[in-house]
């Protein structure tokens, strides 16, 4: 497939933190992606809005922690009308600005939600449609896809884990000729950092330098984002 090829990398990035960004990084190389379009949710139906900060916040971390690499694209593509909090409707909307004809899309997504894609609106049309990454995560689990993906999307599943970067390259290379999505799952090492904790640590005044990148770092401080006490 020639073209565009995109990453779309969702999340509410609250804040965002280096393991997004080793996920971008990991799956450019691993699948030649052209850009990673970091798709910054607005209000995530899967999660609680208690310790949600703004909008607007939570983008311009991504600005900021992103600004060095020019193929990591901050996007406010859910605030597009017509505004949905759905992964479906997202990519819809990116496909408009890319047709298909010239490219090809690739979700990118942490193994967890694949325990939970199934739950996704319109699911077996959003994995019949797009190319989906499942990145394993240090502490997260991750259910056999027989007992949780739609049974018509089983055939698309393609289980890279364990193998070089050689082979994985070897064989999305492969599975490329086809035509077909894919629903990859693979492990890039992704190392153990949680949003969760940083959001603790911040509101203890305790130093997240190890964990998000200096710019969001001086940004949460400046704001005091995360009610330091």
């Amino acid at each position: 497939m020639g073209g565009v090829r995109l990453g779309v990398l969702g999340g509410s990035f609250n804040p965002i933190h280096f393991g997004h960004l080793h996920i971008a990084r990991s799956c450019q190389r691993l699948f030649s992606l052209s850009q990673v379009h970091f798709v910054v949710a607005g209000s995530p139906p899967h999660k609680s809005a208690e310790e949600m900060i703004p909008f607007v916040h939570r983008y311009a971390m991504v600005c900021l922690a992103t600004s060095r690499k020019p193929s990591f694209v901050p996007s406010l593509i859910e605030l597009e009308p017509d505004a949905s909090p759905f992964s479906v409707d997202t990519l819809r909307k990116l496909a408009c600005h890319v047709p298909r004809s010239k490219g090809v899309f690739y979700f990118i997504a942490g193994g967890d939600s694949l325990n939970e894609v199934k739950s996704w609106r319109e699911s077996e049309t959003l994995l019949a449609t797009y190319n989906f990454i499942f990145v394993l995560r240090p502490g997260a689990s991750m259910e056999d896809p027989k007992d949780v993906l739609p049974v018509r999307s089983l055939p698309l599943v393609r289980n890279l884990c364990g193998l070089g970067r050689v082979q994985i390259q070897h064989r999305i290379a492969v599975e490329e000729r086809s035509g077909e999505n894919r629903i990859y799952i693979v492990d890039i090492d992704a190392p153990d950092i949680s949003a969760t904790k940083i959001r603790t640590l911040a509101g203890a005044g305790k130093s997240i330098k190890s964990a998000v990148p200096a710019p969001a770092r001086d940004y949460i401080r400046k704001l005091n984002l995360y009610g330091e006490r």
